[in-house]
């Protein structure tokens, strides 16, 4: 895949750090909004090619924009396509129910995730 190809992909390879191969879960704010997007596409960007497994914590969303959920999805795609795990853990019933109105709970896999 070509760097231009992802939304997600930082322009240079950053060094992974300890903490970050430890897996430690990013966890996602209540407020998910349009304005927030180009944090968390940072925030993302600096975990895609760590070589564990990305956990993120999504107990605490409680307002979903829906370009949130497409660079979510842009994420565990580039992920997965590398072999790389993503993970939500606790997705909240807003997470969910955006998810599911959007036809993203399966490339989420938010599905079989416990609520």
């Amino acid at each position: 895949m070509q760097e231009t190809d992802s939304v997600v992909r930082p322009a240079a390879r950053r060094p992974v750090s300890a903490r970050a191969q430890r897996g430690k879960a990013l966890v996602l704010g209540a407020e998910l909004g349009i304005d927030d997007v180009a944090g968390l596409k940072r925030q993302l960007g600096q975990v895609l090619e760590q070589p564990a497994r990305v956990v993120l914590d999504a107990a605490e969303v409680r307002r979903i924009h829906t370009a949130a959920l497409q660079l979510f999805c842009l994420f565990c795609r580039d992920r997965r396509a590398e072999g790389r795990e993503v993970e939500f853990a606790r997705p909240s019933p807003a997470m969910l129910a955006a998810a599911t109105l959007l036809g993203a709970s399966t490339l989420l896999q938010l599905a079989q995730a416990p609520a």
